[in-house]
């Protein structure tokens, strides 16, 4: 194995390491999600439900993205988790952090993660495709 192939593993994985922990974490705020709704009653608690049931939904598809295809460096895998963490965490600090009901560093924490997982698997993808156009051009000579 050449060591362009480890570092790329290596990055890989460190995002993926990445994006399970940021799933984790949204598994959690899931769950205080629901718990923040079961005092409502009605239409309220329902909607608490929903956006509870969003949260885990998209923490268990970040997390399995991030454990099965992150974790081989899959470009699908790249995408999927670049835009569904992204979107959720732009939506996050533009209803959320920038209004100022969270402070600026717990707010900021969460998309932290996001962005070490983005470029670890940035850095991965990128080191993939340098070690493809090589072995291309080797075979071509």
């Amino acid at each position: 194995m050449s060591s362009g192939n480890l570092e790329a593993r290596v990055a890989a994985r460190i995002g993926a390491l990445c994006y399970a922990a940021w799933g984790m974490f949204h598994v959690h705020v899931a769950h205080d999600i629901y718990r923040l709704g079961q005092p409502l009653t009605g239409i309220a608690q329902g909607r608490m439900d929903q956006l509870a049931a969003y949260m885990l939904t998209l923490s268990l598809f970040v997390i399995g993205v991030g454990v099965l295809l992150n974790w081989r460096n899959s470009r699908i895998g790249f995408w999927l988790n670049l835009c569904v963490a992204g979107w959720a965490d732009g939506v996050w600090v533009l209803v959320v952090v920038l209004p100022g009901y969270v402070g600026l560093a717990r707010g900021l924490i969460p998309p932290a993660i996001f962005i070490g997982g983005a470029v670890a698997t940035a850095t991965a993808q990128r080191m993939l495709v340098r070690t493809q156009a090589i072995g291309r051009q080797i075979r071509s000579s």
